[in-house]
């Protein structure tokens, strides 16, 4: 799991040096597709040895001759460099270096990304769709293709089904209606993401380009793209998430909405939890 802590530009490794590879680098390699890619697929890690290669695995059994692969690796120290060059036939190119966090490590995967559009595929994640069924939708002129994650438990358990047609782009004032993971961005159209946010950056990507766009120029599809593990840094950090939220909705002009989320949020963490833990530690047995 990657850690919210700032690395440096040297991440406290001052000796630490750039390291690449992939097939994109062994000249008279094949690469896993034909021709120009029609997506990339991005997966950022940091420190994820013990799960990164079931997320590989996953892209290389469903990306079906139509996408390439990239990892961006943040200088780990647990033996995930050996984990890519073990599964480097799978990786058209890899990177490991020093990085600010995770979204400043996506915004590496964009710049040596060369496919129409981009996913976003966290360590321990894994791609379920197979990419070529998709191939016709994704051939079109939408700014966003997005469809379902199944949510997972830390212990692999389903917990439910994320993801739905959009109306608005107003839906995301309210929250992270559809799954990061579960989305193709336009690589041409999406820049790179606010590392200022280093929780919500996905959420105001996604918010500024339906608003840029329109809603007419996105698709859903009714399939399940990726399945997604919960408990990461967004729920480990819920203060630090309810900040940026409450400053993403301040710069689009729902300040006051923004206060009564942060009021309800408030009020939820301070009254309510603790009186249901209370009301549940005293409550009488059942009568006999």
């Amino acid at each position: 799991m990657r850690a919210l802590i700032d690395q440096t530009e040297t991440g406290g490794q001052p000796s630490y040096r750039t390291k690449e590879g992939g097939v994109r680098l062994r000249a008279g390699q094949p690469s896993g597709t034909r021709g120009t890619p029609l997506v990339s697929i991005i997966t950022v890690v940091c420190n994820g040895a013990d799960y990164l290669e079931q997320t590989i695995r996953s892209v290389h059994d469903h990306r079906n001759g139509v996408a390439e692969y990239i990892v961006i690796d943040g200088a780990s120290d647990d033996g995930t460099l050996e984990i890519i060059r073990a599964n480097e036939e799978c990786i058209d190119y890899w990177l490991s270096e020093p990085d600010s966090g995770i979204f400043s490590a996506m915004n590496k995967g964009i710049a040596c990304s060369t496919g129409k559009y981009l996913l976003f595929l966290n360590a321990r994640d894994m791609l379920v769709a197979d990419i070529g069924k998709l191939r016709d939708i994704l051939s079109q002129d939408f700014v966003l293709v997005y469809g379902k994650a199944n949510m997972l438990e830390p212990d692999g358990k389903l917990s439910y089904i994320k993801g739905r047609t959009l109306r608005s782009y107003r839906e995301l004032h309210k929250g992270m209606r559809i799954c990061h993971q579960a989305i193709f961005f336009r690589r041409d159209l999406i820049g790179f993401y606010d590392t200022t946010y280093r929780l919500l950056a996905d959420r105001v990507k996604i918010h500024d380009i339906i608003r840029s766009h329109g809603i007419d120029r996105t698709r859903f599809v009714d399939l399940a793209i990726a399945d997604y593990f919960e408990g990461g840094i967004s729920r480990q950090c819920f203060g630090l998430l309810k900040e940026e939220e409450f400053r993403f909705l301040s710069s689009i002009g729902r300040g006051y909405y923004a206060f009564y989320r942060k009021i309800g949020w408030f009020f939820r963490k301070n009254v309510k939890e603790p009186w249901h833990a209370f009301s549940k530690r005293y409550s009488p047995g059942p009568l006999r």
